[in-house]
């Protein structure tokens, strides 16, 4: 049952959103920017229920009948817009049907009705389009929660009606937390990429098989390099912090390699599998 508790890694987000509701200042309407896997969906189903709780208002009990539901995903005023078709949209019929025919009216039971978005650039542009007068003057007792990888692609008037809280990327660790202590296929090859770095240029074969395994496992290679990437920066400025200058100023250099790759990978669609080969490769070389 999330509540803010839940929400690891993520303490400068989870204080904006506390801080909103201790002095009743929280936005109408919300857009949770960050990575995936970061926690943006645990911390919209604890606002959810710090909204709701009956037992913890403002922080959400985890226990109480509407918290469970929520959790649930089965609270009638907590109401998800699912993506459809091949194409993984959120139709205009669905924000029709779901918000527009629903916000004239109070919420069923809760004292808040909340709607999730859980990847905003889903939205159809016609949808998108038909929910900017709703974003703008929202009813009474209705909250809108957007999240997204990539705010940057969302329509400017979509993103002017909201107020942006950041999501800071997650070391390996964190994901895990994140996931229950789960396996995480990213977190662990991004761990493989830095170990087969830190091999140097005698080892050749561990970058060629970390490429194998990434292609394999058909895993994310622009989510593998922001790791490896956030996890360098972690390196560096623990090496700076024990007085080791060398050390934190190589891992600095490795990790904005990294985020320069990671463009080309992400939004170019540059190929995962030989992009990872070709970074692990030119990194264990020293960068040039």
């Amino acid at each position: 049952m999330p509540t803010f508790a839940d929400v690891h890694g993520q303490d400068r987000a989870v204080g904006v959103l506390r801080a909103a509701l201790a002095h009743r200042r929280l936005h109408h309407a919300l857009l949770f920017a960050g990575p995936g896997g970061v926690g943006k969906r645990t911390a919209a189903l604890a606002l959810a229920s710090a909204l709701n709780c009956e037992t913890a208002p403002g922080e959400g009990c985890a226990t109480c009948a509407t918290c469970t539901r929520i959790t649930d995903g089965i609270h009638p005023d907590v109401i998800t817009l699912a993506r459809e078709g091949a194409a993984q949209i959120v139709p205009i019929e669905t924000v029709r049907t779901q918000v527009i025919a629903a916000v004239g009216l109070p919420p069923h039971e809760a004292r808040e009705r909340v709607f999730l978005i859980d990847e905003a650039t889903a939205l159809q542009p016609a949808a998108a389009n038909s929910l900017l007068k709703t974003l703008e003057e929202p009813p009474a007792r209705t909250r809108f929660i957007l999240m997204t990888v990539a705010p940057d692609q969302l329509l400017p008037t979509i993103r002017s009606r909201c107020q942006r809280v950041a999501f800071a990327p997650l070391g390996a660790a964190a994901r895990r937390a994140v996931g229950g202590g789960e396996a995480d296929p990213i977190a662990n090859a991004a761990e493989a990429f830095i170990a087969a770095v830190d091999r140097g240029p005698g080892a050749p074969g561990a970058a060629i098989g970390l490429a194998q395994g990434a292609g394999e496992n058909k895993l994310d290679a622009a989510a593998v390099i922001e790791l490896a990437a956030v996890e360098l920066h972690a390196r560096a400025r623990a090496s700076a912090e024990a007085g080791d200058i060398a050390a934190a100023r190589l891992a600095s250099e490795r990790a904005s390699i990294l985020l320069a790759a990671h463009m080309a990978v992400n939004v170019h669609h540059g190929h995962g599998a030989v992009s990872l080969e070709a970074l692990a490769l030119r990194l264990q070389r020293g960068g040039q």
